[in-house]
């Protein structure tokens, strides 16, 4: 009898550490295929979109398991960001696992990535960071009118939630911090500051509308009904929406959200090089199309950068060199090649002398670190602030006394990640994104005057 009782309590007392370290249950998530019968449509934006794929896309899982895991495991303080990764990637893996989820076996027990049934269930968040359910197990939404299959005056399926469309619904995740406290991820923070934060436009008014951006300030919405809903061979009418919000959350990993998303505009003032054949002009860089810095979310990792080339119609390169940039020996993050450790982090990725626009964080020996845990502080960030117009000086050099056309480009491009980093965490590399681009051709000497002499009448206009 007394060696039952004593194998009884090593089990209950396993069974209580399993609780505390392992499967809390709760909350019975549901899985988001379940969604598929009603809200076809819906469920294909979300199936492939980010937010589905939070979890199992390549980057995070390397990071995850062969950076923050094998780290976390020997120093406490690590597994408390690793922690934050899974409140973000997998909520619903850490709503139900309180420990440290350390293999690919242990989160495949619940469902990962962003579910729909975490989204529209979710009330709010507790003192100690966990997530708050709502209550009565119905299906938030966005809508005030909500129907139930067989009793549409008292549905007992959804109910309206004025948290679903709030802001603030994005901000626990798209604003963090890692465990010294250091902001790493700024999103939410760089909207409330920004313009559209004052005047309260949403990020779901720019993330999940049709467009996934504002046209002309403006979001453009889909229209018809939020659910399909039929019993045997009889369909349900269903209500008539004029706002339905889309579900594939376009971001950083978008083109259609990358491509056309700043404006670049030549500023050339005098058409004359001086005697040494220097020649002065200038670019407006608009980030208006924006609620927030770009680039953004995971800052540390992502940056832009702009290249200008001058070319003669018989094809001769001229030489633009960037003004503005430091010579005063100290380290210069908006000019790539000119941090120590630019050869190792940029590689090839940006030509040198370019200007490059990124958020810059250090580790304790004052290194620059992509490992967001690895910072301790945050030396640099010349990315452009929502609205912000950024005028770059240049210079154009050509022989003296210089006779002809040039095309002038500039092209924005902006990646992911940089090379380096898909290298050394074995995942396929993040190809360059062209963001905005324009060109401008200017006339020298004889050219210059022939074009300032000449009028060409274009329907009654004279130009």
């Amino acid at each position: 009898m007394k060696y039952i009782l004593i194998s009884l309590c090593l089990l209950l007392s396993a069974c209580a550490t399993e609780n505390i370290t392992s499967d809390r249950l709760l909350y019975p998530y549901e899985p988001s295929v379940m969604c598929q019968g009603c809200h076809q449509e819906t469920y294909e934006q979300y199936r492939n979109s980010m937010h589905s794929k939070s979890f199992s896309n390549p980057l995070f899982n390397v990071q995850y398991f062969k950076e923050m895991v094998p780290r976390a495991l020997k120093n406490p303080k690590l597994a408390a960001d690793a922690r934050k990764c899974l409140k973000c990637h997998a909520p619903v893996v850490y709503m139900n696992f309180s420990g440290l989820v350390s293999t690919p076996q242990q989160a495949a027990k619940y469902e990962s990535g962003v579910t729909c049934d975490f989204c529209h269930t979710l009330a709010g968040h507790a003192e100690n960071g966990d997530y708050v359910q709502n209550p009565s197990g119905k299906k938030q939404g966005p809508l005030t009118s909500v129907s139930d299959l067989f009793n549409p005056a008292n549905s007992q399926h959804a109910e309206y939630s004025g948290y679903l469309p709030m802001a603030e619904f994005c901000e626990s995740c798209h604003s963090a911090t890692n465990h010294l406290g250091m902001g790493v991820e700024s999103t939410f923070n760089e909207w409330s500051k920004s313009r559209y934060g004052q005047n309260d436009d949403t990020c779901q008014g720019c993330h999940m509308n049709r467009n996934g951006y504002l046209k002309k300030g403006v979001a453009e919405y889909d229209s018809g009904v939020a659910a399909h809903m039929s019993i045997g061979n009889t369909d349900i009418e269903q209500k008539i929406h004029k706002r339905l919000h889309n579900h594939s959350f376009p971001g950083g990993h978008s083109s259609n959200q990358l491509e056309g998303a700043l404006v670049v505009q030549f500023r050339v003032g005098s058409r004359s090089p001086d005697v040494q054949g220097r020649f002065p002009f200038r670019i407006h860089i608009n980030n208006e199309r924006s609620g927030h810095k770009i680039p953004s979310g995971s800052s540390a990792l992502r940056f832009m950068w702009v290249t200008v080339t001058a070319m003669a119609d018989n094809g001769t390169m001229f030489p633009v060199l960037l003004l503005n940039s430091k010579r005063n020996g100290a380290t210069d993050y908006a000019v790539a090649g000119a941090s120590p450790d630019d050869t190792a982090i940029l590689g090839n990725d940006v030509p040198p002398g370019a200007r490059i626009y990124r958020s810059v964080l250090v580790d304790a020996k004052g290194r620059q670190s992509l490992f967001y845990p690895d910072a301790t502080r945050h030396v640099f960030d010349n990315r452009l602030k929502a609205t912000e117009i950024r005028n770059e000086g240049y210079e154009l050099q050509v022989p003296p006394n210089y006779s002809g056309q040039i095309t002038l480009s500039a092209t924005i491009s902006y990646r992911i990640a940089p090379s380096s980093f898909a290298t050394n965490a074995q995942v396929a590399d993040f190809k360059p994104v062209v963001i905005a681009s324009q060109q401008k051709k200017i006339s020298f000497g004889l050219y210059a005057e022939l074009s300032e002499s000449s009028e060409i009448l274009v329907s009654g206009v004279r130009w």
